[in-house]
């Protein structure tokens, strides 16, 4: 007794001590959870930025390409050859992208360029081996503005134009290609532009503009409304992925650290069958003891306890002769081997 007492004793004593310092280790278990559900969050967000930017880099193509157009007037024609990049072997449009190519002229409003009427304007688009990859030819002509339209803009911009701060001229803008793509093998490289007339210039250009589509559209014309949505579906699934591995993780080492679960079932029962057969070798020898005593089982102390409540809950076999037997009919097995053996020693 004195011994459970002291054993009660220090469970008490252990239990306060654990019951003080609960708060504290569940204070900083909460404080780490916390912390790494935090840390993995803004590590979501900074990959999931950096994955958006360089998708955005190798998805989206450059929207304009513009090179200078340097004319060559001679007598047999006006033509001029067009570089758009400074190697022969460098790429520099998408094969997945359409394109639309325009001439752009910045040509004065004079006579000769009025005379002139309607030309035609030539372009072809070359690889760097100087093959044609793409070929168009287009009419071109000046704005037409009678002479009552011309005197009241002059007199309007009399002021401006006198001062230098304007001058007579226009822009013609003139679309050659429309929806034109770039292949892998010949990629275009370079350009060569012709006029049927020779047309007084101020500058000329070439002008290459993406036509942008679908995702590329949104994510070049809505750049921050899709980069948030790419963002944040993003940082949605790795949290997901972060979650489920963290949750295999977990069970994976709880499993572990778990202790190996007692073999109940095969060793109880053959456990339970050794004490049957020491049981019955004891009422075959005639002793009886009053107190059945525990034999010492190897296996888990689970197990023997098992063992040693079977063996309690049992009834013995004088108890079994006693119930089986009514009052005064007649005695039991072991009372009769007894007097069978005292009888046996008078004689």
């Amino acid at each position: 007794m004195d011994r459970l007492r002291n054993r009660l004793a220090a469970g008490a004593d252990r239990i306060r001590q654990l019951g003080g310092a609960a708060p504290a280790r569940t204070g900083a278990a909460l404080a780490m959870r916390v912390l790494l559900v935090g840390a993995a969050v803004v590590a979501a967000v900074v990959s999931s930025a950096a994955l958006y930017g360089l998708f955005y880099r190798l998805y989206v193509p450059q929207l304009m390409h513009q090179a200078p157009v340097h004319l060559q007037y001679a007598a047999n024609g006006t033509a001029a050859e067009v570089s758009f990049v400074a190697a022969a072997h460098y790429k520099f449009l998408s094969t997945s992208q359409a394109y639309t190519v325009a001439l752009d002229l910045h040509v004065p409003a004079s006579e000769t360029n009025r005379a002139l009427g309607v030309f035609m304007v030539e372009l072809e688009l070359r690889d760097r081996r100087g093959r044609a990859v793409h070929r168009s030819a287009r009419a071109a002509m000046l704005p037409y503005r009678s002479a009552g339209v011309r005197a009241l803009q002059t007199l309007v911009r009399a002021v401006p134009l006198a001062l230098g701060l304007a001058d007579e001229s226009t822009w013609l803008h003139v679309p050659l290609l429309e929806r034109a793509f770039d292949r892998h093998f010949t990629p275009i490289t370079h350009a060569h532009v012709a006029l049927s007339k020779p047309v007084q210039t101020y500058a000329a250009s070439v002008t290459i503009r993406a036509q942008f589509s679908g995702l590329r559209y949104w994510m070049y014309y809505w750049r921050l409304p899709t980069a948030l949505v790419f963002v944040a579906a993003a940082v949605a699934w790795q949290l997901v992925l972060a979650a489920v591995a963290w949750s295999v993780l977990e069970s994976y080492a709880r499993a572990r650290a778990a202790p190996a679960a007692p073999r109940a079932d095969g060793q109880h029962a053959g456990l339970l069958a050794l004490g049957g057969q020491r049981g019955s070798g004891l009422e075959s020898s005639g002793l009886d003891s009053p107190e059945p005593k525990t034999p010492s089982l190897p296996g888990s102390p689970l197990v023997r306890a098992l063992s040693f409540l079977d063996r309690q809950s049992a009834p013995s076999d004088s108890e079994a002769d006693e119930q089986s037997v009514p009052d005064g009919s007649s005695q039991p097995q072991s009372l009769r081997r007894r007097a069978s053996g005292r009888r046996a020693d008078d004689n």
